[in-house]
């Protein structure tokens, strides 16, 4: 049996075109969309590894998976994306350019502990910078195209209404 043919095989199939469409997804949430049982689903996402089709990145408790592709997707931004509040705090910095954490708290109704480690995580993933002025700390996006990129891309695997409007207010300020 050649590869596209084992590729046919309907689960399988599912599993890889779901990847294809939703990278970084972490194995419970293939698992939910795919609807297939836990060892099924490990034993093809094995299989695919097998192939070189699909790659695992382990992050913390989580393990998500990418397709091998010519041009890489940064799975590092891509891991904090797929982090509802993570993702949360990125859109809202993408909307009012800088914060401090007192009005991320605030606007975002997330506990300052909470806010601080998600901050830390998109510091150390050099995603978010801090900036002091006038005795305040404030937080902003470094580089704001490779997010937007990912974000307009993938609009739909985040299933988020917040990234679908954020998409499409800047669609339509791009013109496009």
């Amino acid at each position: 049996m050649n590869l596209e043919e084992q590729m046919a095989l309907s689960p399988r199939d599912k599993i890889y075109s779901t990847i294809v469409k939703n990278p970084g997804l972490h194995f419970r949430e293939i698992q939910r969309r795919v609807d297939i049982a836990t060892g099924a689903l490990q034993y093809h996402l094995d299989y695919l590894k097998k192939k070189h089709l699909v790659y695992e990145e382990k992050e913390g408790k989580f393990s998500r998976f990418y397709v091998h592709q010519e041009h890489k997707i940064n799975e590092k931004l891509m891991n904090l994306l797929r982090q509802d509040q993570v993702r949360q705090i990125v859109l809202f910095l993408l909307t009012k350019r800088k914060a401090t954490i007192k009005t991320i708290v605030k606007e975002m109704d997330i506990s300052t502990s909470t806010t601080k480690f998600h901050l830390q995580k998109l510091l150390d993933g050099g995603i978010v910078i801090e900036k002091t002025q006038t005795g305040k700390t404030f937080y902003s996006i470094k580089e704001r195209e490779p997010i937007m990129e990912l974000l307009i891309v993938y609009k739909k695997s985040f299933m988020d209404s917040l990234v679908d409007s954020f998409v499409e207010i800047w669609e339509e300020e791009l013109g496009l």
